[in-house]
C-alpha cells in the first residue's frame, strides 16, 4: 500500500459512518450486508468486516444476531445531574411514588422504572475502606436496576445499576411509613418514597459526599443488567456520604453504560 493510502477497509468504514452521521443511515436502520457491501465497493468480505467491526466498536450499530443482521444504534443519552442529585429539597413525592431519580428523568421526558433487590454481603476492600470497617464485614446492598422507557420508540431501556450500601445498624433503622406503619425502609423490596428521602427519614443526615468516577469496561454482570453491546464501555460513579461529624454513613456505586448517560456537575464559583 503506497504511503498515505488508506487502508481497504477505512474507505468502507469512512462512507458508512459519515452516512450514519449524515442521517442517511438513521437509528434503527439495517445495514447492508458484508456480501453487499463487498460487492458494492469491490472488496472481500473480511475487509468489510473489519470495517463494520470498527463501526462496532464506535457505537455506531449494533453486533447483529442471526438473521437480524446488524442496525444503527439509536443515540440516547440521559441527563444525571451529579450535583443537584441528594442535595438541598429532595423532589420525592410519596402521592405518586415519584422519587428524586425518577422525578429527573420526567423531566427529560423519559418514564422511569426500578427493580429493587436487597441482599445481605460481605463488603470488598473498596467498599469496607470507603465504610471505614473491615474487609468481609457484612452490609446490606440496595440495588435498584434503573430504565428508562419514551412509548412507541423506547421500552424499558436499562440505564444504571445504583448500589446502596449501609452498615447493619443503619440499614435496619425504622422509620413510619405513609400509611402510618413502622418498617426499615433500606430494607423493603419496592420503590421506598419519603418526603425526606428515606435516609433522612431513618435520622441519618448526610453533611456532605466525596464523589469518584472512574470509566471502565463492564463485568458480564453488568453485560447482562444493563444489555450491552459488545465493546460498550460503562461509567462507575461512587459516592461516599459523611454526617456532621465526618463519619462514612453509605455509598452509593452507580454503573451507567457509556453510550446511554451523561454525568453533569453545576458548581459554584467561589
Amino acid at each position: 500500500m503506497a504511503a498515505g493510502q488508506r487502508p481497504r477497509w477505512r474507505r468502507v468504514y469512512d462512507d458508512l459512518h459519515a452516512k450514519i452521521k449524515s442521517g442517511e443511515l438513521g437509528p434503527g436502520d439495517q445495514v447492508p450486508t458484508e456480501l453487499a457491501l463487498a460487492r458494492q465497493y469491490d472488496v472481500s468480505r473480511p475487509t468489510v468486516r473489519a470495517a463494520l467491526q470498527q463501526l462496532q466498536a464506535d457505537g455506531l450499530i449494533t453486533a447483529g444476531a442471526g438473521s437480524l443482521g446488524r442496525t444503527v444504534r439509536h443515540s440516547y443519552r440521559i441527563i444525571f445531574t451529579a450535583s443537584s442529585f441528594e442535595r438541598g429539597a429532595y423532589q420525592d413525592d410519596p402521592t405518586r411514588a415519584i422519587d428524586q431519580w425518577k422525578a429527573d428523568v420526567e423531566t427529560q421526558g423519559w418514564t422511569g422504572t426500578q427493580a429493587i433487590t436487597v441482599e445481605w454481603v460481605p463488603a470488598t476492600p473498596q467498599i469496607a475502606s470507603y465504610l471505614d470497617i473491615e474487609t468481609g464485614t457484612t452490609v446490606l446492598r440496595r440495588r435498584r436496576l434503573r430504565s428508562v422507557s419514551r412509548l412507541p420508540q423506547v421500552r424499558d431501556m436499562p440505564v444504571m445499576i445504583a448500589d446502596a450500601y449501609l452498615t447493619e445498624d443503619v440499614a435496619r433503622r425504622t422509620t413510619t411509613d405513609v400509611d402510618g406503619t413502622e418498617f426499615a425502609p433500606a430494607l423493603a423490596e419496592r420503590d421506598v418514597v419519603l418526603p425526606s428521602g428515606f435516609l433522612r427519614a431513618i435520622g441519618v443526615h448526610q453533611a456532605r459526599h466525596e464523589d469518584w468516577i472512574v470509566p471502565r469496561m463492564p463485568t458480564e454482570e453488568e453485560i447482562r443488567l444493563l444489555d450491552l453491546q459488545p465493546g460498550t464501555p460503562v461509567g462507575e460513579h461512587t459516592r461516599v456520604g459523611y454526617d456532621a461529624d465526618d463519619n462514612p454513613v453509605r455509598v452509593l456505586v452507580s454503573v451507567w453504560p457509556g453510550d446511554r448517560q451523561i454525568v453533569r456537575y453545576d458548581l459554584p464559583v467561589r
